[in-house]
């Protein structure tokens, strides 16, 4: 036993340093999602989502990079009607609760500011439907776990650590 933790402490203090790590940087994933269901007779985007997650950016030029994302993002539909007498009835509500992981390229077009192109695999881990505060039975069955979204993002650096986006995503499959 001595022997062996003897000798991956040598072979770690004679391994060469890697230079690999000094090229990629991370951080994370925090903010709000507006969504809206095609098919669902709404418009609009009424019911905001939670986006929390993490990301690892690798740099290939001054300008461009390569960005990989993986987060949970909470989407859906919501439609409420106020009736005459002034009370307001959420008609449905739709809940969707994904795991997404965009490969994304980052392209700076001027500073501070960056544009990002890419594809979005997600899956669906989560789904619930209700209708006037009932629930609708079978709703995730009619759904398909797996999606792929054509992805576009434009960023902007507010401090070299916090940026703030506005993405676009949509939906292939569901």
């Amino acid at each position: 036993m001595k022997q062996t933790l003897l000798f991956i402490i040598i072979f770690v203090l004679l391994t060469p340093e890697s230079k690999a790590q000094r090229d990629f940087s991370g951080g994370l994933l925090f903010g709000i999602s507006a969504s809206q269901v095609d098919g669902d007779a709404q418009y609009k985007y009424k019911k905001p989502g939670l986006i929390a997650g993490a990301y690892v950016l690798r740099p290939l030029s001054e300008r461009a990079a390569l960005k990989i994302e993986t987060y949970y993002i909470g989407k859906g539909a919501v439609l409420n009607e106020t009736l005459t007498d002034g009370t307001t009835v959420q008609v449905f509500k739709t809940s969707l609760h994904y795991v997404e992981m965009p490969f994304l390229f980052n392209f700076e077009i001027y500073p501070k500011i960056e544009i990002a192109l890419g594809i979005a695999p997600s899956y669906l881990f989560y789904a619930k439907q209700t209708t006037y505060r009932m629930t609708v039975p079978y709703f995730q069955e009619t759904l398909k776990e797996f999606d792929f979204q054509p992805y576009g993002e434009l960023n902007f650096y507010l401090t070299d650590n916090i940026t703030t986006s506005v993405r676009l995503s949509y939906s292939l499959f569901n």
